[in-house]
């Protein structure tokens, strides 16, 4: 049952990486933005 496992580990860090990416990366920006701390390039 090790594929199983190494495929589940995997779902779960694509997965992971996927909801930082699209969902906490806008908040974190949104929030160094509003409090003056992201410098605009």
């Amino acid at each position: 049952d090790l594929p199983g496992v190494f495929l589940a580990i995997i779902l779960i860090l694509v997965v992971g990486i996927a909801i930082d990416l699209l969902i906490f990366s806008p908040i974190e920006r949104y929030v160094l933005r509003s409090r003056g701390l992201l410098v605009k390039s």
